[in-house]
């Protein structure tokens, strides 16, 4: 039996998820439920969704397009809006390139016939992973055929009081990344085709380590640190075995 073209489909998370650890796509493919985030990134995602509404809303002319019933209609929908003769803003445009969904923030006519794609993050800065980030979308859109002419990441202009983030306060700024992205924007392809290779094959093992922890809290940082105690804890349940024999 021939496998389900969406089983093992890839979309920008899964594409920043390899980078940040090839692992750790792994297990968001293979074992997603051993997973476990703790209260605070999930307030931070709670905030980060509030971020983007809010984004959204100084485009009050955009159209968003709905993943219902399924992605493919989301990327006819998508086809349909990029065709239109007085072109607005979409959100949430949604491209399939070599195996690789993405669903962008926010696409805005740039008046000339092409497009600003913009990303927008929950950050008070650019982080380098974010360029990987818009890099990816970038070559997804670029490959369909889609002319993009400027790249921006939509951050915060101030950092929030993560005690109490208040989303009434967020104000934004826009940073142009379209020249400094290109570096990202070339390895798309070779990394692409790695993270493929890597969620069709056996569990990815790596040691622990810093990258558990930075520049964010894996979800599978608990599960990787007992799985790499276990070999040790039955070497020394054998050596005890074997003494008091």
């Amino acid at each position: 039996m021939s496998e389900s073209p969406t089983k093992y489909r890839l979309s920008k998370s899964k594409i920043a998820a390899f980078e940040h650890c090839p692992r750790r796509l792994w297990l968001q493919v293979h074992r997603r439920h051993v997973g476990q985030f703790d209260p605070e990134t999930l307030a931070r995602f709670q905030f980060g969704h509030q971020v983007g509404h809010k984004a959204l809303l100084a485009h009050p002319d955009g159209i968003m397009v709905d993943a219902l019933p399924d992605m493919q209609a989301a990327i006819d929908r998508t086809t349909q809006l990029l065709a239109m003769a007085k072109p607005r803003p979409i959100f949430e445009a949604t491209f399939l390139h070599d195996n690789v969904l993405c669903r962008v923030d926010i696409l805005e006519p740039d008046g000339e016939g092409g497009w600003r794609a913009i990303e927008v993050k929950a950050s008070p800065r650019v982080k380098p992973y974010q360029l990987a980030d818009i890099a990816t979308q970038v070559w997804i859109m670029r490959s369909c055929g889609v002319t993009i002419s400027q790249a921006v990441i939509r951050h915060l202009e101030s950092a929030p009081d993560w005690r109490r983030p208040d989303i009434a306060v967020v104000r934004f700024q826009d940073a142009d990344v379209t020249r400094s992205m290109r570096r990202q924007l070339a390895r798309r392809p070779n990394v692409a085709a790695d993270a493929n290779v890597s969620i069709r094959g056996a569990e990815v093992f790596r040691d622990t380590g810093e990258h558990c922890h930075k520049p964010f809290a894996c979800e599978f940082r608990r599960y990787c640190a007992l799985a790499q105690r276990a070999p040790l804890l039955a070497v020394l349940d054998a050596a005890v075995a074997g003494v008091t024999h």
